[in-house]
Protein backbone atom coordinates (compact mmCIF):
# COMPACT_ATOMS: atom_id res chain seq x y z
CA UNK A 1 0.00 0.00 0.00
CA UNK A 2 2.12 2.86 -1.55
CA UNK A 3 -0.51 5.09 -0.75
CA UNK A 4 -0.69 7.59 2.32
CA UNK A 5 -4.53 9.15 0.92
CA UNK A 6 -7.61 7.04 -0.01
CA UNK A 7 -10.33 8.87 -1.16
CA UNK A 8 -13.72 6.90 -2.26
CA UNK A 9 -16.46 7.70 -4.81
CA UNK A 10 -19.81 6.42 -2.65
CA UNK A 11 -22.38 5.62 -5.12
CA UNK A 12 -21.54 2.60 -7.87
CA UNK A 13 -17.95 2.50 -5.77
CA UNK A 14 -18.60 1.14 -2.27
CA UNK A 15 -22.65 1.51 -2.38
CA UNK A 16 -24.58 -0.85 -4.82
CA UNK A 17 -27.74 0.67 -6.50
CA UNK A 18 -27.70 -1.23 -9.55
CA UNK A 19 -26.72 0.63 -12.61
CA UNK A 20 -26.04 4.08 -11.22
CA UNK A 21 -26.69 5.78 -14.83
CA UNK A 22 -30.54 4.37 -15.15
CA UNK A 23 -30.91 5.19 -11.18
CA UNK A 24 -30.03 8.72 -11.44
CA UNK A 25 -32.01 9.09 -14.58
CA UNK A 26 -35.11 7.90 -13.45
CA UNK A 27 -34.62 10.27 -10.34
CA UNK A 28 -33.98 13.42 -12.81
CA UNK A 29 -37.38 12.62 -14.89
CA UNK A 30 -39.17 12.21 -11.16
CA UNK A 31 -37.70 15.61 -10.11
CA UNK A 32 -38.44 16.97 -13.46
CA UNK A 33 -42.07 16.14 -13.30
CA UNK A 34 -42.24 17.44 -9.87
CA UNK A 35 -41.33 20.93 -11.50
CA UNK A 36 -44.24 21.30 -13.56
CA UNK A 37 -41.31 20.91 -16.41
CA UNK A 38 -42.98 21.82 -19.96
CA UNK A 39 -41.23 18.75 -21.61
CA UNK A 40 -39.38 16.39 -19.75
CA UNK A 41 -35.86 16.24 -22.33
CA UNK A 42 -34.88 13.55 -24.54
CA UNK A 43 -32.86 10.60 -23.30
CA UNK A 44 -29.58 12.10 -24.94
CA UNK A 45 -30.32 15.38 -23.59
CA UNK A 46 -30.81 14.08 -20.11
CA UNK A 47 -27.17 12.21 -20.38
CA UNK A 48 -25.47 15.16 -21.25
CA UNK A 49 -26.90 16.84 -18.48
CA UNK A 50 -24.54 14.85 -16.40
CA UNK A 51 -21.34 16.13 -17.51
CA UNK A 52 -22.11 19.40 -18.39
CA UNK A 53 -20.42 20.65 -15.13
CA UNK A 54 -21.46 24.76 -14.58
CA UNK A 55 -23.37 24.75 -17.09
CA UNK A 56 -26.03 22.62 -15.55
CA UNK A 57 -27.83 25.73 -15.16
CA UNK A 58 -28.20 26.69 -18.85
CA UNK A 59 -30.19 23.29 -19.48
CA UNK A 60 -31.95 23.59 -17.10
CA UNK A 61 -32.95 26.80 -17.92
CA UNK A 62 -33.62 25.81 -21.60
CA UNK A 63 -35.73 22.50 -19.87
CA UNK A 64 -37.97 25.74 -18.36
CA UNK A 65 -36.48 25.34 -14.53
CA UNK A 66 -35.62 28.78 -13.96
CA UNK A 67 -33.74 27.88 -10.29
CA UNK A 68 -31.62 25.70 -10.34
CA UNK A 69 -31.23 25.78 -6.43
CA UNK A 70 -34.96 24.28 -6.09
CA UNK A 71 -33.95 21.72 -8.93
CA UNK A 72 -31.09 20.03 -6.83
CA UNK A 73 -33.73 20.68 -3.25
CA UNK A 74 -36.17 18.46 -4.60
CA UNK A 75 -33.63 16.06 -6.93
CA UNK A 76 -32.11 15.42 -3.53
CA UNK A 77 -35.74 15.07 -1.56
CA UNK A 78 -36.91 12.39 -4.50
CA UNK A 79 -33.61 10.40 -4.44
CA UNK A 80 -33.49 10.00 -0.73
CA UNK A 81 -36.65 8.82 -0.69
CA UNK A 82 -36.12 6.32 -3.29
CA UNK A 83 -33.15 5.05 -2.11
CA UNK A 84 -35.11 4.58 1.55
CA UNK A 85 -37.49 2.49 -0.17
CA UNK A 86 -35.07 0.39 -1.99
CA UNK A 87 -33.38 -0.05 1.55
CA UNK A 88 -36.39 -1.60 2.71
CA UNK A 89 -36.19 -3.62 -0.02
CA UNK A 90 -32.82 -4.62 0.50
CA UNK A 91 -31.93 -3.31 -2.86
CA UNK A 92 -29.01 -0.65 -1.83
CA UNK A 93 -26.14 -2.79 -0.77
CA UNK A 94 -22.24 -2.34 -0.17
CA UNK A 95 -20.56 -4.35 -2.60
CA UNK A 96 -18.77 -7.39 -1.81
CA UNK A 97 -15.55 -6.70 -0.03
CA UNK A 98 -16.04 -3.10 1.16
CA UNK A 99 -15.91 -3.34 4.74
CA UNK A 100 -12.90 -5.57 4.76
CA UNK A 101 -11.01 -3.06 2.12
CA UNK A 102 -11.70 -0.31 5.22
CA UNK A 103 -10.80 -2.12 7.80
CA UNK A 104 -7.31 -3.17 6.40
CA UNK A 105 -6.93 0.51 5.72
CA UNK A 106 -8.26 2.12 8.38
CA UNK A 107 -6.01 -0.14 10.70
CA UNK A 108 -2.57 0.31 8.65
CA UNK A 109 0.32 0.44 10.51
CA UNK A 110 1.16 3.45 8.87
CA UNK A 111 -2.09 5.11 9.58
CA UNK A 112 -3.66 5.68 6.17
CA UNK A 113 -6.28 8.60 5.64
CA UNK A 114 -9.83 7.88 4.16
CA UNK A 115 -11.98 10.19 2.75
CA UNK A 116 -14.99 10.23 0.58
CA UNK A 117 -15.95 13.11 -2.38
CA UNK A 118 -19.38 12.27 -3.94
CA UNK A 119 -21.99 14.35 -5.75
CA UNK A 120 -24.41 13.45 -3.36
CA UNK A 121 -26.63 15.09 -0.75
CA UNK A 122 -24.41 15.36 2.91
CA UNK A 123 -27.89 14.23 4.77
CA UNK A 124 -27.95 10.97 2.07
CA UNK A 125 -24.64 10.12 2.55
CA UNK A 126 -24.51 10.41 6.33
CA UNK A 127 -27.77 8.04 6.30
CA UNK A 128 -26.25 5.03 4.46
CA UNK A 129 -23.35 5.58 5.96
CA UNK A 130 -24.27 5.24 9.33
CA UNK A 131 -26.95 2.42 7.89
CA UNK A 132 -24.31 0.13 6.82
CA UNK A 133 -21.72 0.56 9.82
CA UNK A 134 -19.09 2.27 7.61
CA UNK A 135 -19.16 6.04 8.75
CA UNK A 136 -16.39 5.28 11.44
CA UNK A 137 -13.82 4.66 8.98
CA UNK A 138 -13.80 8.13 7.15
CA UNK A 139 -12.18 11.12 8.94
CA UNK A 140 -13.26 13.68 5.96
CA UNK A 141 -16.60 13.86 3.76
CA UNK A 142 -17.19 16.05 0.99
CA UNK A 143 -20.83 15.96 -0.29
CA UNK A 144 -23.16 17.85 -1.70
CA UNK A 145 -25.44 20.40 0.36
CA UNK A 146 -25.77 24.10 2.48
CA UNK A 147 -22.00 24.03 2.57
CA UNK A 148 -20.83 22.93 -0.84
CA UNK A 149 -23.07 24.10 -3.97
CA UNK A 150 -23.11 21.70 -7.17
CA UNK A 151 -20.83 23.82 -9.28
CA UNK A 152 -18.07 21.98 -6.99
CA UNK A 153 -19.16 18.49 -8.20
CA UNK A 154 -17.40 16.12 -9.73
CA UNK A 155 -15.65 16.42 -12.37
CA UNK A 156 -14.72 19.45 -10.56
CA UNK A 157 -11.50 19.23 -8.72
CA UNK A 158 -12.83 20.99 -5.66
CA UNK A 159 -13.76 18.01 -3.33
CA UNK A 160 -10.57 16.30 -3.41
CA UNK A 161 -8.77 19.44 -3.38
CA UNK A 162 -10.78 20.28 -0.22
CA UNK A 163 -10.04 17.24 1.26
CA UNK A 164 -6.40 17.07 0.16
CA UNK A 165 -5.86 20.61 2.39
CA UNK A 166 -7.46 18.90 5.87
CA UNK A 167 -4.95 16.06 5.75
CA UNK A 168 -2.03 18.44 4.91
CA UNK A 169 -0.80 16.99 1.70
CA UNK A 170 2.05 17.19 0.11
CA UNK A 171 2.75 16.47 -3.36
CA UNK A 172 6.00 16.33 -2.25
CA UNK A 173 5.89 13.83 0.08
CA UNK A 174 2.57 12.26 0.13
CA UNK A 175 0.55 9.86 -2.20
CA UNK A 176 -3.30 10.53 -3.01
CA UNK A 177 -5.44 7.98 -4.74
CA UNK A 178 -8.91 8.64 -6.02
CA UNK A 179 -11.23 5.39 -6.52
CA UNK A 180 -14.51 5.70 -8.23
CA UNK A 181 -16.63 4.61 -11.33
CA UNK A 182 -17.25 6.92 -13.67
CA UNK A 183 -15.36 9.66 -16.02
CA UNK A 184 -16.31 12.30 -13.56
CA UNK A 185 -13.87 10.25 -10.53
CA UNK A 186 -11.09 10.26 -12.69
CA UNK A 187 -11.45 13.64 -14.50
CA UNK A 188 -11.66 15.21 -10.80
CA UNK A 189 -8.43 12.99 -9.83
CA UNK A 190 -6.41 14.49 -12.60
CA UNK A 191 -7.90 17.92 -12.49
CA UNK A 192 -6.69 17.77 -8.74
CA UNK A 193 -3.17 16.11 -10.02
CA UNK A 194 -3.61 13.32 -8.30
CA UNK A 195 -3.58 9.11 -9.36
CA UNK A 196 -7.01 7.76 -9.80
CA UNK A 197 -8.27 4.35 -9.86
CA UNK A 198 -11.05 2.86 -12.05
CA UNK A 199 -13.23 0.67 -10.59
CA UNK A 200 -15.25 -2.00 -13.79
CA UNK A 201 -18.99 -1.79 -12.04
CA UNK A 202 -21.50 -0.66 -14.63
CA UNK A 203 -18.99 -0.64 -17.40
CA UNK A 204 -17.67 -4.28 -16.71
CA UNK A 205 -16.88 -6.26 -19.82
CA UNK A 206 -15.74 -3.34 -21.81
CA UNK A 207 -12.52 -3.48 -23.65
CA UNK A 208 -10.21 -2.30 -21.11
CA UNK A 209 -8.00 -0.74 -23.90
CA UNK A 210 -11.17 1.34 -24.73
CA UNK A 211 -11.29 2.22 -21.09
CA UNK A 212 -7.84 3.10 -21.01
CA UNK A 213 -7.53 5.32 -23.53
CA UNK A 214 -11.34 7.23 -22.70
CA UNK A 215 -11.12 7.45 -19.10
CA UNK A 216 -7.26 7.62 -18.47
CA UNK A 217 -7.08 6.13 -15.28
CA UNK A 218 -3.98 5.44 -13.54
CA UNK A 219 -5.29 1.98 -12.29
CA UNK A 220 -8.11 0.07 -13.39
CA UNK A 221 -9.20 -3.00 -11.04
CA UNK A 222 -12.45 -5.17 -11.12
CA UNK A 223 -12.17 -5.67 -7.26
CA UNK A 224 -11.92 -3.25 -4.60
CA UNK A 225 -9.37 -5.21 -2.72
CA UNK A 226 -6.87 -4.74 -5.60
CA UNK A 227 -6.31 -1.34 -4.42
CA UNK A 228 -4.50 -2.93 -1.08
CA UNK A 229 -2.04 -4.19 -3.99
CA UNK A 230 -0.89 -0.81 -5.43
Amino acid sequence: MKFDIYIFDLDGTLLNLGNIGVYADQILQKTLSRLNAPVIPGENERRQFWGSENNYIDILNNWGVSKAQDFWEHYDKVDFKQRKILFKQKKIALFDGVEEVLEKLYTHNDGKNIAIVTNTSDYVVEFFLKKFNIASFFQEVFSMGLKNDQQFAKPSPRGILSILEKFQYDQDIHRALMIGDSYSDIKAAKKANISACLVKRNIMGHDPAIIKRDFQPDYIIERLDEILEL
